[in-house]
């Protein structure tokens, strides 16, 4: 639960498989930012795809066009071999099933989704303080080249929070890292 409280934060309820609940929470938005997250299960997660279709579907509903998606470096399984060894022999294998929804998400979003959304793909995330550092955009990649694997979800809100309004990376996906 966000306990966090401020002008510009709106905190509601809604249960996000349901179309007709997001729409009334939707209407009078200007931008939908999602940072959910589904838990590893075998043999497949469905809901980032699920979810992602009924958000597209009552934000088109509720006149709003801009989305805003936070999944991860790694999406793209053949990018998958450029991870460290321990984050390819470990990680990767534990997390396998949510890195291949959100891809799944990712290429329907590029096909189907008429919104101006953009895919952000942090590295792994800590739960550092927010920084100042500038960061490093790969646009249309799956990992920023010679980046460190981690960053502050403080960091990842921050830059998200920064492009909601910057046309340049509508339909876009980028991967992200300071």
């Amino acid at each position: 639960k966000i306990t966090l409280a401020h002008d510009n934060l709106k905190v509601v309820e809604a249960d996000i498989f349901d179309e007709e609940s997001l729409k009334v929470q939707f209407s009078g938005q200007d931008v939908i930012v999602s940072c959910l997250g589904f838990p590893p299960q075998k043999p497949v997660v469905t809901g980032y795809l699920e979810v992602t279709k009924k958000v597209v579907s009552a934000m088109k509903s509720s006149s709003v066009s801009r989305l805003v998606v936070c999944h991860s470096w790694y999406t793209e399984e053949e990018s998958r071999g450029k991870a460290w060894f321990i984050i390819r022999w470990i990680l990767i294998p534990m997390i396998r099933t949510v890195l291949n929804n959100m891809r799944e998400t990712e290429v329907w979003l590029d096909a189907e989704a008429d919104v101006d959304f953009t895919v952000v793909r942090p590295a792994g995330l800590t739960d550092a303080a927010v920084t100042k550092g500038e960061f490093k955009v790969a646009e249309g990649d799956y990992h920023v080249e010679g980046a460190a694997g981690r960053i502050a979800r403080a960091d990842v809100a921050r830059f998200m929070l920064s492009i909601l309004q910057e046309e340049k990376y509508y339909k876009k996906q980028l991967a992200i890292a300071l």
